[in-house]
């Protein structure tokens, strides 16, 4: 089968419940098209959220696609990079898409320079000869695949994206909100990566000082009319354009705003065992 021959040189993934999966994110089983993957892409970031709770809650996360699933499809959690793009590249390669996962280094607002490798883990996916852009693991991302093509701008709902390539022949995805200002998001090459590579940069982002992830409790989620962001710090929420914030003074109240926007109790971030 075509399926197999894909892949025939490369680790199988792990084996997951696919049903379950799709059924998660509110889709159904179709051919690996275009058309299927920006639909998939959309319907992940609108039902998973991106959050680091994990991490401030005293749960170790532990590249296992198994455990992994458990937390965002049974528990219907969300996560990181590690684990959101891990676990939709398990879902991919069953759906019979032609991908693989790549290593990017974010962007640094403070100092202005990109992190290390294996900071950010993305897709690539090829349909027809054309390689496209997959993230459902960065927060405020891309909501569609965008199509791996040098200076072409890509209009992404309300917002312009378009890669650069710097003198190493990196790629650069830039943002913009009126394609006169690009901002740089991350840095990466198409080269593929193992999932087994992430480790020690998984390892990092939860434990050292120097992670943005260890600062704050974050967990944001894209919605119908914009999004809806809460660290416990404040409620941020994007709707038709117009942003309202809200405070967050305590735990009792984050946890209250997270089961109300998100649907996680305090219940769910308490570790098996504790």
């Amino acid at each position: 089968m075509k399926k197999l021959n894909f892949f025939q040189n490369r680790p199988k993934a792990t084996r997951i419940d696919v049903d379950a999966y799709l059924e998660r994110i509110g889709q159904v089983h179709h051919e690996p098209t275009l058309k299927f993957l920006k639909s998939l892409q959309k319907s992940h970031l609108l039902k998973v959220p991106f959050e680091n709770l994990d991490i401030h809650y005293g749960s170790k996360i532990i590249l296992d696609y198994q455990k992994i699933f458990d937390k965002v499809v049974v528990q219907k959690r969300g996560g990181f990079c590690y684990e959101l793009n891990g676990l939709f590249y398990h879902l991919l390669y069953h759906l019979g898409f032609d991908c693989y996962v790549i290593s990017a280094q974010v962007m640094n607002k403070k100092t202005e320079t990109f992190g290390r490798p294996f900071d950010h883990m993305a897709i690539v996916a090829t349909i027809e000869g054309q390689e496209w852009l997959v993230d459902v693991g960065f927060g405020d991302g891309p909501i569609s695949p965008l199509k791996i093509i040098v200076g072409k701008v890509q209009m992404d709902y309300t917002r312009y994206w378009k890669l650069a390539i710097d003198p190493d022949e990196r790629l650069i995805l830039k943002v913009s909100n009126d394609t006169n200002y690009f901002q740089s998001k991350y840095l990466f090459t198409t080269e593929e990566k193992q999932l087994i590579q992430f480790l020690e940069m998984c390892e990092f982002h939860q434990s050292s000082v120097d992670s943005p992830f260890t600062q704050k409790k974050l967990i944001t989620q894209l919605t119908t009319n914009g999004r809806v962001t809460l660290t416990d710090r404040r409620l941020q929420i994007l709707d038709l354009g117009e942003i309202s914030e809200n405070e967050i003074l305590h735990e009792d109240e984050f946890l209250s705003k997270l089961e109300h926007h998100f649907g996680i109790t305090h219940q769910q971030l308490i570790p098996k065992g504790g």
